[in-house]
């Protein structure tokens, strides 16, 4: 049993670089624990290599939207810096990059200097951040390679593991998989508890010893009702379907062109990062081949809420294969906030919201989707999104998380706000 007095300390282990920049689930989370009373501090780690560094300098230099490039700013600092860092006016958040020389590196050598760095940097984050605090919950996501050096050398009072997405089944090459299934085989059996985004991820059991919980995706109830104040394409006298995501190999882009050309009145806009050259340049191709269709590039996340309200339709053309088994789609709930009508694949949670939302199995039945959902004149359905959407915020989400470190802890719930 852990310290019985005092706050709660959260530190968060993520997979990837992008603080800022999406706000994930983890994120979202998070943020969201740190508005708390029962809860002292947050603390964001991520995982940086070298090529992670140079990846942020492209991107920098490459975005235009002035949000973007204050978010890589941070990235930079935080990069660079011996402590943790207070992440742009906030309070009780901090964040941190642990350098890593290495992925899934064969390089022994490479492989033990690499451990040797993080052992080093987490050693600091006990130093800086975990000295002076108790009730320290370490909340980790794997499978990333940094991981079991960092939580076994993390001073912590509690570990427990967040599953985002089945990373292992998507994952194609047998070295690769073996390794993401060695990382789990080390972490979740030294968990106290275990949740997912998804059922499917109840699987993982094999690896832990234990049952894993499903919690949900949600949304943030008060950034995006408020929608709000920003307006986008008020003068726009065409219809627009628009979409905000990343655009990368989960997306169908044949389907996404087949609604395109079947819908030339309509305007298509798309929002989001672009991960690799080719589809950037399958975008630009469909761009150049049809007029109805423009692509802004990437936003911060605090603009999203604007975009959502001012298409008429909103869409999403993320496949559901194998390549998204566990996933759960954020995106879905910031769009039934919204109340538009929402067409999309058979991807959770939409599957679960089908009197709510237009869901389509296939790129014909996706354009007739779009058509019923062009003409939509319904208030009451507006309003059922709307009411669903609030039933699913982060804030219930953090609820639970919060409830269950309170009772480990010994601490009073009435906090919990």
């Amino acid at each position: 049993m852990g310290k019985q007095q005092g706050k709660i300390n959260f530190i968060f282990l993520w997979r990837q670089c992008d603080w800022g920049l999406f706000k994930r689930r983890n994120e979202a989370l998070l943020m969201e624990l740190a508005q708390r009373n029962s809860v002292e501090s947050v603390l964001h780690i991520e995982p940086l290599t070298p090529r992670g560094i140079l990846g942020l300098i492209v991107r920098w230099w490459q975005a235009k939207d002035d949000n973007v490039k204050q978010a890589y700013k941070l990235h930079f600092k935080k990069a660079f810096s011996f402590a943790p860092v207070l992440a742009n006016g906030e309070k009780k958040i901090f964040v941190y990059s642990i350098f890593v020389l290495y992925s899934w590196d064969y390089i022994t050598v490479l492989r033990k200097i690499s451990n040797y760095l993080i052992r080093l940097q987490a050693n600091i984050i006990n130093k800086k951040f975990v000295q002076s605090k108790e009730n320290v919950v370490l909340v980790a996501y794997p499978p990333s390679s940094y991981l079991p050096e960092a939580i076994n050398t993390i001073k912590h009072d509690i570990l427990i593991a967040d599953l985002v997405d089945d990373v292992i089944a998507r994952t194609t090459g047998s070295t690769a998989k073996n390794k993401f299934i060695d990382v789990c085989k080390s972490i979740l059996p030294k968990c106290k508890w275990i949740f997912s985004t998804s059922p499917a991820l109840e699987e993982y059991r094999s690896y832990a010893g234990q049952d894993i919980e499903y919690l949900p995706n949600g949304v943030d109830s008060d950034e995006f009702s408020a929608s709000i104040s920003k307006k986008y394409f008020e003068n726009h006298t065409r219809k627009i379907a628009g979409y905000v995501g990343n655009i990368n190999q989960l997306v169908d882009l044949d389907l996404l062109e087949y609604a395109i050309a079947s819908y030339p009145h309509v305007d298509f806009v798309l929002i989001g990062r672009i991960d690799n050259r080719e589809r950037l340049k399958r975008i630009k191709r469909i761009i150049d081949q049809h007029n109805n269709c423009s692509y802004l590039g990437e936003r911060k996340f605090t603009e999203i809420p604007g975009y959502l309200s001012s298409f008429d339709v909103l869409i999403s053309f993320k496949k559901a294969d194998f390549s998204t088994r566990g996933n759960e789609s954020m995106k879905i709930y910031q769009y039934l906030l919204s109340g538009k009508p929402i067409v999309s694949l058979p991807l959770s949670p939409a599957d679960r919201f089908v009197d709510l939302i237009y869901v389509a199995s296939d790129k014909l039945q996706f354009v007739e989707c779009l058509k019923h959902a062009l003409e939509e004149n319904d208030p009451e359905i507006r309003n059922k999104r709307v009411t669903v959407a609030l039933e699913n915020t982060w804030a219930k989400r953090a609820d639970v998380i919060l409830d269950r470190m309170s009772k480990y802890f010994g601490i009073s719930t009435t906090n919990i706000q």
